[in-house]
């Protein structure tokens, strides 16, 4: 089985300097230790984590794998620039190399993704994750959603 992890990064703050160095809230760094623990529970191990590099999705990316001692792999993919169909044709590649990888990164494209491979827009707020069997591209199958209104 192919499996792709989606995940919006936490909550992050509303203004320090750039966009690209917003750091992530307490809040939102809560909201990513709990993504990674709500994976690892429903039985989800990523092989390999990859990250925007904005600073944000790098410290949520960091901390949700810290559940499986991984260290995410940065990447300009995942920064916005590429449209959900890049996106996910970014993550197609990967499994030549991998059955499961998770992705951290921004809305909109977290969320057109995950409309794409479900046939329904799913909305992330931050911290979100959702789980896809994608062994068949034509008939992906949503397996998990993991939501933090609790924190």
């Amino acid at each position: 089985m192919k499996t792709l992890i989606l995940m919006r990064h936490g909550q992050a703050e509303f203004s320090t300097g750039t966009d690209a160095q917003r750091s992530l809230t307490p809040q939102g760094q809560e909201q990513a230790v709990k993504a990674g623990l709500d994976l690892k529970q429903a039985g989800f191990t990523p092989q390999v984590i990859f990250c925007s590099p904005l600073l944000r999705a790098q410290q949520s990316a960091q901390l949700a794998g810290q559940t499986w001692g991984l260290t995410p792999v940065n990447t300009n993919d995942l920064d916005g620039h590429l449209s959900a169909t890049g996106l996910l044709d970014f993550a197609q590649e990967l499994f030549t190399l991998y059955d499961c990888a998770m992705l951290v990164g921004h809305n909109p494209n977290i969320s057109l993704v995950a409309g794409m491979l479900s046939e329904n827009y799913i909305s992330f707020r931050p911290g979100d994750c959702a789980v896809f069997d994608v062994t068949d591209l034509d008939a992906p199958t949503l397996l998990f959603r993991s939501y933090h209104d609790d924190i």
